[in-house]
């Protein structure tokens, strides 16, 4: 579990279902719930918790840290990590906790967290609750990009590239600080709830960060990949549709591009159909209405239901209700059932750089979706950079 450091480290994963691993609880995002914890490590060893320090006091060779969640959060966003580790702050309310070797890399990659926070905390327009918002930088053993923990963001190494280019990945696990972490899916096979929720808010984030040229080519991206893993689950399987059947099934052979990418379109489409200022209170005021709450598909069909209503009246409410279509967007399994269309200057440009590097590199040993997944990476990256260097550098 080692990056650059001379002494061993450890990390918790508890998403989706194995906090019961950790602690004798009710494993389950239905249920939320405060903790404490007592974490005793050798020096010069340092723990992180989803938590905040309370005290902190030496017995011998040991330290001993007191934590506290005071925050009702579900099991599994309870997190811990203990290294050779060291904080070091980007803003009022932002920190990069890594090795002590990392550290100056770590914390210019993400110097601009504390204006991240704000943009996402201005789309929302419900304040950041969490106090202090943190981002480990892990080994690279780590398996995922991110992990939304509260206070301690994991993240993966991958994503300290030296351009800012990753930012993206940083601005997800913020914007769960709301979508996830504050209004939760009540089970996973309500995932999209958490997940398309939270790749709506990142791209209006990086949108307000980067500039609009971005997002369209992010979207074709990102839409590639939904129609890679809709391939691979089967257009008419239940895993590729919103609500997936899960019952007595490991929610991890669940997850997949598809609640992000899916839940995403679905929310574009109804942003789409009553304009962006009308879309924007409409998620405001889910956010605000459900805070501290676990909610289900039906909780949101409902909420949009009134508020559509509110701004329209019943009978025009009706046919846009008609029009949103929730019933074949959330259960046919399957690509989105409107057209999608991403429009951009970049695109096209892109589009040729990750053609002319795929000509200029043997792939031979590897297979087709390992190629595919190849060009996607690097007409994102390609754009990112391009507009960074045209908006000034981040």
């Amino acid at each position: 579990q080692r990056q650059m450091c001379i002494r061993d480290s450890l990390y918790s994963q508890c998403e989706p279902i194995y906090c019961r691993e950790i602690a004798p609880l009710q494993d389950t995002p239905a249920i939320k719930s405060t903790y404490t914890a007592v974490i005793r490590t050798p020096k010069p060893l340092k723990p992180f918790l989803s938590a905040k320090v309370v005290q902190s006091y030496e017995e011998e060779n040991y330290v001993v840290t007191e934590f506290n969640m005071n925050i009702p959060i579900p099991s599994y966003l309870l997190a811990i990590v203990v290294g050779n580790l060291e904080e070091r702050s980007t803003g009022p309310r932002t920190a990069v906790i890594t090795e002590p070797e990392m550290m100056d890399l770590c914390a210019k990659e993400l110097e601009d967290m504390e204006e991240m926070l704000t943009k996402v905390e201005e789309y929302v327009g419900y304040p950041y609750v969490w106090g202090e918002y943190k981002v480990v930088i892990l080994p690279p053993s780590f398996p995922y990009g991110g992990m939304e923990n509260p206070l301690v963001t994991f993240a993966s190494p991958s994503i300290i590239v030296g351009d800012k280019s990753q930012i993206s990945v940083a601005i997800h696990e913020m914007a769960h600080s709301w979508t996830g972490n504050l209004v939760t899916n009540q089970n996973w096979r309500h995932f999209w709830i958490n997940e398309g929720f939270t790749r709506f808010l990142e791209r209006k984030g990086v949108e307000a960060f980067v500039g609009s040229d971005y997002i369209p080519l992010d979207e074709a991206a990102g839409y590639k990949q939904l129609l890679q893993d809709i391939e691979t689950f089967g257009q008419n399987d239940s895993y590729s549709s919103l609500l997936p059947n899960i019952q007595f099934k490991n929610p991890d052979g669940y997850f997949s591009i598809i609640p992000y990418e899916k839940g995403y379109h679905l929310l574009k489409n109804i942003e789409s159909i009553v304009g962006d200022e009308n879309f924007q209170q409409i998620f405001r005021s889910w956010i605000k209405e459900n805070v501290y709450k676990s909610v289900t598909t039906d909780d949101f069909i409902k909420h949009t239901k009134t508020k559509v209503k509110e701004m329209y009246g019943r009978k025009e409410a009706k046919e846009i209700m008609k029009q949103i279509d929730f019933d074949t967007w959330l259960k046919i399994p399957g690509a989105p059932p409107v057209e999608i269309q991403f429009e951009s200057p970049f695109i096209d440009d892109a589009k040729q750089l990750a053609q002319d590097y795929i000509k200029s590199v043997s792939y031979t040993h590897l297979t087709l979706p390992t190629i595919y997944s190849v060009q996607i990476s690097v007409v994102a990256v390609s754009l990112k950079k391009k507009i960074h260097a045209s908006n000034d550098p981040l």
